[in-house]
């Protein structure tokens, strides 16, 4: 719906694609397809020690580049895609938690548009890279 901006739902469905499984021993995995405030709720009932979002940020970087960043080292814009910018979220529900943003550079995220080829190689890597990840760490599916 938002180009780029589509990106972390884009590589949740990947990972969910090659495992099979939402669930994990001790890993959750939550698409929040545009209703992050759904999901930041969700995590503050489980307490997890660590949660990494997976989205667009804007970094004024090549598209497609991405940067692990601790949710303490983001800004947050007065306008944002979600309706509560996660910053806010995670500082108010996620007190006892690490929380980080593998952030994607976008190239695009005109309404009506598709990722782009940047972006979408970036996301590819990405699911693969987490899905071979779970399964070398022998995270079966529960």
């Amino acid at each position: 719906m938002r180009g780029d901006d589509y990106v972390g739902s884009y590589v949740m469905k990947g990972i969910i694609k090659a495992r099979g499984s939402t669930l994990y021993d001790s890993v959750y995995l939550f698409d929040a397809e545009g209703n992050v405030e759904r999901v930041v709720t969700k995590l503050s009932r489980i307490s997890p020690n660590h949660a990494i979002f997976i989205d667009a940020c804007e970094m004024g970087t090549k598209p497609g580049e991405m940067k692990l960043l601790s949710i303490n080292e983001t800004e947050y814009p007065f306008f944002t895609t979600h309706g509560i910018p996660l910053k806010v979220l995670a500082e108010q529900l996620l007190m006892e938690c690490r929380v980080w943003v593998l952030a994607i550079q976008p190239k695009k995220t005109e309404f009506g548009e598709l990722l782009s080829t940047e972006v979408h190689h970036a996301a590819g890597y990405i699911s693969r890279f987490i899905a071979s990840s779970l399964a070398k760490e022998g995270m079966n599916i529960v």
